[in-house]
């Protein structure tokens, strides 16, 4: 069983399924973790490459895949620079509103449960 779980917080099987399923560890993890603070800000491709301390490569390849998936929102603003946000249409933004709940120790628990599950057996 996993330490974070209790049955007054959230639907934790859900989620962790949630987050399983569609490969939120590393980078991908601490992301969504830092929308979980600010679900409802844009950010910028610095701003959250600075944040993750990741190149641009890397963090653009990661947001292709969940603007494809359609959990992230892709917008330009009229000088051409993208911003993403998390699209509030998506059934993550339910799950960025319940693990915000959540403090860092339960959060940094989640991350290495994922963590151990994805390593190859």
């Amino acid at each position: 069983m996993i330490m974070y779980r209790n049955n007054s917080d959230l639907a934790s099987e859900d989620i962790f399924s949630f987050l399983k399923e569609n490969e939120f560890t590393g980078a991908k993890l601490r992301l969504l973790f830092f929308w979980c603070r600010h679900p409802q800000a844009k950010f910028d491709l610095d701003c959250i490459a600075r944040f993750l301390d990741t190149t641009h490569h890397h963090l653009h390849e990661m947001l292709r895949d969940l603007i494809e998936k359609g959990m992230v929102k892709e917008q330009y603003c009229s000088s051409g620079m993208a911003n993403y946000s998390i699209n509030p249409e998506h059934i993550v933004s339910d799950y960025i509103s319940e693990l915000a709940k959540l403090d860092w120790s339960a959060l940094r628990s989640i991350e290495g449960e994922l963590e151990k599950e994805a390593l190859p057996a």
